[in-house]
């Protein structure tokens, strides 16, 4: 089996330790995720693990790469339907004005 790297940067373990933690969580999914560490905050705090043995730094930084991830998706979505809707109206104009 190949070496794993993972798509964020991670300063709490490496290796397949890591790799491990992130399929769990990619497992999990992120609202699970996020509701589970929304939970470890609010009522175990003190605790160094969220989800199995998986630290809270780990699950925090993975959490923001799905954020970000989400937030990248979201961004080129509205440039394509802008872009499109461009289009769109610029062949309106153009048959109004034939």
């Amino acid at each position: 089996m190949g070496s794993h790297t993972l798509p964020f940067e991670n300063r709490w373990t490496n290796g397949a330790h890591a790799w491990e933690w992130h399929c769990e969580l990619e497992r999990l999914g992120a609202a699970n995720v996020r509701a589970m560490f929304s939970d470890h905050e609010t009522h175990h705090g003190a605790e160094p693990v969220v989800v199995f043995d998986i630290p809270a730094g780990f699950v925090r930084d993975w959490l923001a790469f799905h954020d970000r991830r989400a937030a990248h998706q979201q961004f080129w979505w509205r440039a394509s339907v802008i872009a499109l809707s461009s289009v769109a109206a610029g062949a309106a104009i153009v048959a109004a004005v034939r």
